[in-house]
Protein backbone atom coordinates (compact mmCIF):
# COMPACT_ATOMS: atom_id res chain seq x y z
CA UNK A 1 0.00 0.00 0.00
CA UNK A 2 1.30 3.44 -0.93
CA UNK A 3 2.61 5.65 1.87
CA UNK A 4 0.38 8.53 2.98
CA UNK A 5 1.48 12.09 3.64
CA UNK A 6 0.12 13.35 6.96
CA UNK A 7 0.90 17.00 6.50
CA UNK A 8 2.48 19.60 8.78
CA UNK A 9 -0.39 19.98 11.26
CA UNK A 10 -0.82 16.27 12.00
CA UNK A 11 2.94 15.74 12.19
CA UNK A 12 3.30 18.55 14.71
CA UNK A 13 0.41 17.19 16.77
CA UNK A 14 2.01 13.71 16.83
CA UNK A 15 5.35 15.22 17.91
CA UNK A 16 3.70 17.21 20.71
CA UNK A 17 1.80 14.19 22.02
CA UNK A 18 4.89 11.97 21.92
CA UNK A 19 7.03 14.57 23.71
CA UNK A 20 4.35 14.92 26.37
CA UNK A 21 4.06 11.13 26.62
CA UNK A 22 7.83 10.77 26.98
CA UNK A 23 7.93 13.31 29.80
CA UNK A 24 5.29 11.39 31.74
CA UNK A 25 6.88 8.05 30.79
CA UNK A 26 10.19 9.19 32.29
CA UNK A 27 8.41 10.49 35.42
CA UNK A 28 6.55 7.19 35.90
CA UNK A 29 3.13 8.76 35.28
CA UNK A 30 1.77 5.69 33.57
CA UNK A 31 -1.83 6.62 32.81
CA UNK A 32 -1.01 10.07 31.42
CA UNK A 33 1.73 8.58 29.23
CA UNK A 34 -0.66 5.90 27.93
CA UNK A 35 -3.25 8.53 27.03
CA UNK A 36 -0.71 10.69 25.19
CA UNK A 37 0.89 7.83 23.26
CA UNK A 38 -2.53 6.38 22.37
CA UNK A 39 -3.70 9.75 21.07
CA UNK A 40 -0.56 9.98 18.92
CA UNK A 41 -1.05 6.46 17.51
CA UNK A 42 -4.63 7.37 16.55
CA UNK A 43 -3.32 10.07 14.17
CA UNK A 44 -1.01 7.73 12.25
CA UNK A 45 -2.64 6.34 9.06
CA UNK A 46 -4.18 2.89 9.51
CA UNK A 47 -2.37 -0.12 8.05
CA UNK A 48 0.28 1.85 6.17
CA UNK A 49 3.40 3.90 6.77
CA UNK A 50 3.33 7.67 6.56
CA UNK A 51 5.80 9.57 4.41
CA UNK A 52 6.86 11.46 7.52
CA UNK A 53 7.80 8.18 9.26
CA UNK A 54 9.80 7.05 6.25
CA UNK A 55 11.62 10.39 6.11
CA UNK A 56 12.30 10.38 9.86
CA UNK A 57 10.25 13.52 10.54
CA UNK A 58 8.20 11.72 13.21
CA UNK A 59 9.02 8.57 15.20
CA UNK A 60 8.22 5.18 13.70
CA UNK A 61 4.93 3.92 15.09
CA UNK A 62 6.54 0.70 16.34
CA UNK A 63 8.55 2.75 18.88
CA UNK A 64 5.36 4.17 20.39
CA UNK A 65 3.52 0.84 20.30
CA UNK A 66 6.46 -0.76 22.12
CA UNK A 67 6.44 1.91 24.83
CA UNK A 68 2.72 1.34 25.32
CA UNK A 69 3.33 -2.40 25.58
CA UNK A 70 6.03 -1.82 28.19
CA UNK A 71 3.65 0.32 30.23
CA UNK A 72 0.82 -2.19 30.12
CA UNK A 73 3.08 -5.11 31.06
CA UNK A 74 5.23 -3.23 33.59
CA UNK A 75 8.31 -3.74 31.43
CA UNK A 76 7.55 -7.37 30.64
CA UNK A 77 6.88 -8.36 34.25
CA UNK A 78 3.09 -8.66 34.17
CA UNK A 79 1.08 -10.73 31.70
CA UNK A 80 -1.34 -8.30 30.10
CA UNK A 81 -3.20 -9.22 26.88
CA UNK A 82 -3.31 -5.61 25.70
CA UNK A 83 0.45 -5.37 26.17
CA UNK A 84 1.00 -8.59 24.22
CA UNK A 85 -1.16 -7.24 21.40
CA UNK A 86 0.77 -3.94 21.36
CA UNK A 87 4.13 -5.71 21.12
CA UNK A 88 2.85 -7.82 18.23
CA UNK A 89 1.53 -4.70 16.49
CA UNK A 90 4.93 -3.07 16.90
CA UNK A 91 6.57 -6.09 15.26
CA UNK A 92 4.22 -5.84 12.28
CA UNK A 93 5.72 -2.44 11.53
CA UNK A 94 9.27 -3.51 12.36
CA UNK A 95 9.92 -7.20 12.96
CA UNK A 96 13.44 -6.43 14.18
CA UNK A 97 12.45 -3.95 16.91
CA UNK A 98 14.84 -4.88 19.72
CA UNK A 99 12.75 -3.68 22.64
CA UNK A 100 9.46 -5.18 21.37
CA UNK A 101 11.15 -8.56 20.84
CA UNK A 102 12.92 -8.39 24.19
CA UNK A 103 9.96 -7.45 26.37
CA UNK A 104 7.58 -9.85 24.60
CA UNK A 105 10.17 -12.63 24.93
CA UNK A 106 10.75 -11.75 28.58
CA UNK A 107 7.01 -11.77 29.25
CA UNK A 108 6.55 -15.21 27.69
CA UNK A 109 9.64 -16.59 29.42
CA UNK A 110 8.38 -15.39 32.81
CA UNK A 111 5.12 -17.24 32.14
CA UNK A 112 6.68 -20.52 31.03
CA UNK A 113 6.09 -20.26 27.26
CA UNK A 114 9.65 -21.07 26.34
CA UNK A 115 9.13 -21.86 22.64
CA UNK A 116 7.97 -18.40 21.59
CA UNK A 117 10.17 -16.72 24.19
CA UNK A 118 13.17 -18.37 22.55
CA UNK A 119 12.12 -17.08 19.10
CA UNK A 120 11.69 -13.48 20.21
CA UNK A 121 14.84 -13.39 22.35
CA UNK A 122 16.97 -14.83 19.55
CA UNK A 123 15.55 -12.10 17.32
CA UNK A 124 16.98 -9.62 19.83
CA UNK A 125 20.47 -11.12 19.55
CA UNK A 126 20.26 -10.96 15.77
CA UNK A 127 19.70 -7.20 15.87
CA UNK A 128 21.39 -5.86 19.02
CA UNK A 129 24.81 -4.37 19.65
CA UNK A 130 26.81 -6.09 22.41
CA UNK A 131 27.14 -2.76 24.22
CA UNK A 132 23.34 -2.41 24.48
CA UNK A 133 21.92 -2.62 28.01
CA UNK A 134 19.58 -5.46 26.97
CA UNK A 135 22.31 -7.68 25.50
CA UNK A 136 23.45 -9.46 28.68
CA UNK A 137 19.87 -9.81 29.99
CA UNK A 138 18.86 -11.46 26.72
CA UNK A 139 21.82 -13.86 26.83
CA UNK A 140 20.98 -14.83 30.43
CA UNK A 141 17.33 -15.47 29.57
CA UNK A 142 18.27 -17.70 26.62
CA UNK A 143 20.66 -19.66 28.83
CA UNK A 144 17.89 -20.10 31.41
CA UNK A 145 15.48 -21.39 28.75
CA UNK A 146 17.64 -24.45 28.24
CA UNK A 147 17.36 -25.27 31.95
CA UNK A 148 13.65 -24.57 32.35
CA UNK A 149 11.23 -27.45 32.69
CA UNK A 150 8.53 -27.77 30.05
CA UNK A 151 5.11 -26.58 31.20
CA UNK A 152 1.69 -27.64 29.98
CA UNK A 153 0.87 -24.33 28.31
CA UNK A 154 -0.15 -23.28 24.80
CA UNK A 155 2.74 -23.47 22.34
CA UNK A 156 1.56 -20.41 20.42
CA UNK A 157 1.09 -18.31 23.51
CA UNK A 158 0.95 -14.79 22.08
CA UNK A 159 -2.03 -15.49 19.82
CA UNK A 160 -3.70 -17.54 22.55
CA UNK A 161 -3.51 -14.65 25.02
CA UNK A 162 -4.73 -12.13 22.43
CA UNK A 163 -7.68 -14.40 21.56
CA UNK A 164 -8.63 -14.50 25.22
CA UNK A 165 -8.30 -10.75 25.57
CA UNK A 166 -10.51 -10.04 22.57
CA UNK A 167 -13.18 -12.13 24.21
CA UNK A 168 -12.75 -10.51 27.63
CA UNK A 169 -11.84 -13.66 29.53
CA UNK A 170 -8.79 -15.29 31.02
CA UNK A 171 -10.67 -18.32 32.38
CA UNK A 172 -10.08 -20.57 29.41
CA UNK A 173 -10.22 -20.22 25.66
CA UNK A 174 -13.61 -18.75 24.64
CA UNK A 175 -13.67 -20.33 21.20
CA UNK A 176 -16.57 -22.48 19.99
CA UNK A 177 -17.87 -24.43 17.00
CA UNK A 178 -20.25 -22.65 14.63
CA UNK A 179 -22.10 -24.16 11.65
CA UNK A 180 -24.56 -23.00 9.05
CA UNK A 181 -28.25 -23.85 9.46
CA UNK A 182 -29.31 -27.08 7.72
CA UNK A 183 -31.88 -25.23 5.63
CA UNK A 184 -29.55 -22.39 4.67
CA UNK A 185 -28.71 -22.62 0.97
CA UNK A 186 -25.01 -22.05 0.39
CA UNK A 187 -24.98 -21.84 -3.41
CA UNK A 188 -23.27 -18.79 -4.90
CA UNK A 189 -21.45 -18.09 -1.62
CA UNK A 190 -18.01 -19.21 -2.82
CA UNK A 191 -16.88 -15.60 -2.40
CA UNK A 192 -19.72 -14.32 -0.24
CA UNK A 193 -20.71 -14.14 3.42
CA UNK A 194 -22.23 -17.11 5.24
CA UNK A 195 -24.07 -16.78 8.54
CA UNK A 196 -23.01 -19.33 11.14
CA UNK A 197 -24.67 -20.41 14.39
CA UNK A 198 -23.28 -22.05 17.55
CA UNK A 199 -23.76 -25.73 18.32
CA UNK A 200 -25.56 -26.66 21.53
CA UNK A 201 -22.29 -27.68 23.18
CA UNK A 202 -20.79 -24.31 22.21
CA UNK A 203 -23.71 -22.44 23.77
CA UNK A 204 -23.15 -24.33 27.03
CA UNK A 205 -19.40 -23.62 26.97
CA UNK A 206 -19.76 -19.92 26.20
CA UNK A 207 -22.55 -19.48 28.75
CA UNK A 208 -20.35 -21.08 31.40
CA UNK A 209 -17.57 -18.59 30.63
CA UNK A 210 -20.02 -15.68 30.43
CA UNK A 211 -21.47 -16.62 33.80
CA UNK A 212 -17.99 -16.74 35.32
CA UNK A 213 -17.16 -13.33 33.82
CA UNK A 214 -20.41 -11.84 35.13
CA UNK A 215 -19.50 -12.98 38.63
CA UNK A 216 -15.98 -11.55 38.38
CA UNK A 217 -16.41 -7.96 37.26
CA UNK A 218 -17.27 -8.23 33.56
CA UNK A 219 -21.05 -8.39 33.06
CA UNK A 220 -22.20 -10.53 30.13
CA UNK A 221 -25.70 -11.60 29.17
CA UNK A 222 -26.53 -15.20 28.22
CA UNK A 223 -25.26 -16.14 24.77
CA UNK A 224 -28.82 -16.88 23.54
CA UNK A 225 -29.74 -13.25 24.33
CA UNK A 226 -26.52 -11.84 22.87
CA UNK A 227 -26.61 -13.72 19.53
CA UNK A 228 -29.78 -12.36 17.80
CA UNK A 229 -28.63 -8.74 17.91
CA UNK A 230 -25.01 -9.60 17.05
CA UNK A 231 -25.35 -12.04 14.16
CA UNK A 232 -22.88 -10.16 11.91
CA UNK A 233 -20.12 -11.06 14.38
CA UNK A 234 -20.59 -14.67 13.35
CA UNK A 235 -20.59 -14.30 9.59
CA UNK A 236 -17.68 -15.70 7.60
CA UNK A 237 -16.53 -13.80 4.53
CA UNK A 238 -15.33 -16.39 2.01
CA UNK A 239 -12.57 -15.58 -0.46
CA UNK A 240 -12.20 -19.07 -1.85
CA UNK A 241 -11.49 -18.09 -5.46
CA UNK A 242 -8.34 -16.32 -4.25
CA UNK A 243 -7.19 -19.49 -2.48
CA UNK A 244 -8.51 -22.19 -4.80
CA UNK A 245 -9.33 -20.58 -8.13
CA UNK A 246 -12.57 -21.76 -9.73
CA UNK A 247 -11.86 -25.50 -9.46
CA UNK A 248 -14.27 -26.15 -6.58
CA UNK A 249 -17.87 -25.56 -5.53
CA UNK A 250 -18.71 -24.78 -1.90
CA UNK A 251 -21.45 -26.96 -0.37
CA UNK A 252 -21.03 -26.61 3.40
CA UNK A 253 -18.87 -24.89 6.00
CA UNK A 254 -18.24 -24.17 9.64
CA UNK A 255 -15.77 -22.38 11.86
CA UNK A 256 -14.29 -22.07 15.31
CA UNK A 257 -15.15 -18.52 16.39
CA UNK A 258 -14.18 -16.48 19.44
CA UNK A 259 -17.14 -15.24 21.48
CA UNK A 260 -17.77 -11.46 21.43
CA UNK A 261 -15.25 -10.60 18.72
CA UNK A 262 -16.59 -13.12 16.20
CA UNK A 263 -14.51 -13.45 13.04
CA UNK A 264 -13.46 -9.80 13.13
CA UNK A 265 -10.00 -10.81 14.29
CA UNK A 266 -6.52 -10.98 12.75
CA UNK A 267 -6.12 -13.84 10.23
CA UNK A 268 -3.86 -15.77 12.61
CA UNK A 269 -6.79 -16.11 15.04
CA UNK A 270 -9.27 -17.50 12.48
CA UNK A 271 -10.31 -21.12 11.88
CA UNK A 272 -12.52 -21.97 8.88
CA UNK A 273 -13.46 -25.39 7.54
CA UNK A 274 -15.12 -26.01 4.15
CA UNK A 275 -16.77 -28.93 2.34
CA UNK A 276 -16.37 -28.67 -1.41
CA UNK A 277 -17.00 -30.45 -4.68
CA UNK A 278 -14.00 -30.86 -6.95
CA UNK A 279 -15.40 -29.67 -10.28
CA UNK A 280 -13.05 -31.91 -12.27
CA UNK A 281 -13.86 -35.19 -10.49
CA UNK A 282 -17.25 -34.44 -8.86
CA UNK A 283 -15.80 -35.90 -5.66
CA UNK A 284 -15.84 -34.40 -2.15
CA UNK A 285 -12.94 -32.24 -0.95
CA UNK A 286 -12.21 -30.51 2.36
CA UNK A 287 -10.36 -27.26 3.00
CA UNK A 288 -9.02 -26.06 6.36
CA UNK A 289 -7.75 -22.49 6.84
CA UNK A 290 -6.47 -21.89 10.34
CA UNK A 291 -4.09 -19.86 12.43
CA UNK A 292 -1.71 -21.86 14.61
CA UNK A 293 -3.25 -20.97 17.98
CA UNK A 294 -6.90 -21.85 17.13
CA UNK A 295 -5.57 -24.96 15.39
CA UNK A 296 -3.77 -25.97 18.57
CA UNK A 297 -6.90 -25.29 20.65
CA UNK A 298 -9.19 -27.26 18.35
CA UNK A 299 -6.73 -30.14 18.04
CA UNK A 300 -6.75 -30.53 21.82
CA UNK A 301 -10.56 -30.56 21.85
CA UNK A 302 -10.79 -33.14 19.07
CA UNK A 303 -8.32 -35.44 20.85
CA UNK A 304 -10.25 -35.11 24.13
CA UNK A 305 -13.40 -36.31 22.33
CA UNK A 306 -11.64 -39.68 21.87
CA UNK A 307 -12.34 -40.12 18.18
CA UNK A 308 -9.96 -41.63 15.64
CA UNK A 309 -7.60 -38.64 15.78
CA UNK A 310 -5.55 -39.24 18.92
CA UNK A 311 -2.09 -37.79 18.37
CA UNK A 312 -1.41 -34.05 18.54
CA UNK A 313 -0.49 -32.15 15.38
CA UNK A 314 2.37 -30.33 17.07
CA UNK A 315 5.26 -31.93 18.93
CA UNK A 316 6.89 -29.56 21.40
CA UNK A 317 10.16 -29.98 23.25
CA UNK A 318 11.22 -26.65 24.71
CA UNK A 319 12.58 -24.65 21.78
CA UNK A 320 11.90 -27.29 19.15
CA UNK A 321 8.37 -27.52 17.70
CA UNK A 322 7.47 -29.67 14.71
CA UNK A 323 4.28 -30.80 13.02
CA UNK A 324 3.17 -34.00 11.35
CA UNK A 325 1.65 -34.15 7.84
CA UNK A 326 -0.02 -37.43 8.78
CA UNK A 327 -1.67 -35.96 11.86
CA UNK A 328 -2.74 -32.89 9.90
CA UNK A 329 -4.67 -35.15 7.52
CA UNK A 330 -6.05 -37.22 10.39
CA UNK A 331 -7.26 -34.02 12.04
CA UNK A 332 -9.06 -32.86 8.87
CA UNK A 333 -10.88 -36.20 8.59
CA UNK A 334 -11.97 -35.88 12.23
CA UNK A 335 -13.32 -32.40 11.42
CA UNK A 336 -15.28 -33.82 8.47
CA UNK A 337 -16.98 -36.19 10.89
CA UNK A 338 -17.67 -33.50 13.51
CA UNK A 339 -18.83 -30.73 11.20
CA UNK A 340 -20.63 -32.66 8.46
CA UNK A 341 -21.07 -36.20 9.85
CA UNK A 342 -18.96 -37.53 6.98
CA UNK A 343 -17.17 -40.84 7.47
CA UNK A 344 -13.94 -40.50 5.50
CA UNK A 345 -11.02 -42.88 5.95
CA UNK A 346 -7.36 -42.54 5.01
CA UNK A 347 -8.06 -44.84 2.07
CA UNK A 348 -10.51 -42.28 0.71
CA UNK A 349 -7.82 -39.60 0.36
CA UNK A 350 -6.98 -39.19 -3.33
CA UNK A 351 -4.67 -36.22 -2.85
CA UNK A 352 -3.67 -33.78 -0.11
CA UNK A 353 -1.67 -30.60 0.07
CA UNK A 354 -0.44 -28.31 2.84
CA UNK A 355 0.52 -24.66 2.24
CA UNK A 356 1.73 -21.90 4.49
CA UNK A 357 0.17 -18.44 4.50
CA UNK A 358 2.05 -15.43 5.79
CA UNK A 359 -0.22 -12.45 6.46
CA UNK A 360 2.37 -9.69 6.61
CA UNK A 361 1.28 -6.76 4.50
CA UNK A 362 -0.59 -3.63 5.58
CA UNK A 363 -3.11 -4.06 2.74
CA UNK A 364 -4.15 -7.49 4.11
CA UNK A 365 -2.80 -9.44 1.16
CA UNK A 366 -0.91 -12.65 1.90
CA UNK A 367 1.94 -14.79 0.70
CA UNK A 368 0.82 -18.38 0.02
CA UNK A 369 3.65 -20.83 -0.45
CA UNK A 370 4.60 -24.50 -0.38
CA UNK A 371 5.61 -26.18 2.88
CA UNK A 372 3.88 -24.70 5.91
CA UNK A 373 6.42 -23.21 8.29
CA UNK A 374 5.93 -22.40 11.96
CA UNK A 375 6.75 -18.77 11.20
CA UNK A 376 3.63 -18.59 9.00
CA UNK A 377 0.49 -17.01 10.41
CA UNK A 378 -1.87 -19.62 8.90
CA UNK A 379 -1.90 -23.09 7.44
CA UNK A 380 -4.04 -24.19 4.48
CA UNK A 381 -4.84 -27.88 4.11
CA UNK A 382 -6.71 -29.22 1.07
CA UNK A 383 -7.79 -32.86 0.89
CA UNK A 384 -9.35 -34.35 -2.24
CA UNK A 385 -11.22 -37.64 -1.73
CA UNK A 386 -12.55 -40.40 -3.97
CA UNK A 387 -16.01 -40.11 -2.41
CA UNK A 388 -18.98 -38.66 -4.27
Amino acid sequence: MEAIELGKNKSQKIAQLINFGNENYDNDKKQTAIEAFSAAIAIYPANTKSIEEINGDIPDRNVILTKLGMLFTKYGNQLDPIGVHLFKQALIYNENDVEANYYLGKLLFNNGNVYEANLYLNKVLDNIDQTDKLYEATKEALDDINNQEEQDLPIFATDFVIGQALSHTMLNSPIGTFKKMDFDKIEKKYDDRVQLFPTEDTKKLLNKIRNFNSNHGFKQEAFEDFLPTNLPLFEVQNNLSILLGEDYTLIDQGAEIYDVCGVNVPPELTFNFYKLINNKTNHISYLLLSGKSPLEIKDEKVISDKNNHQRAIFDNYKTNVSYSDTEMRSFVLALAKEYFEDDVAEDNIADSHIWGIRDTNFDQTFDKHEDFDLADSRVEILIDTNKE
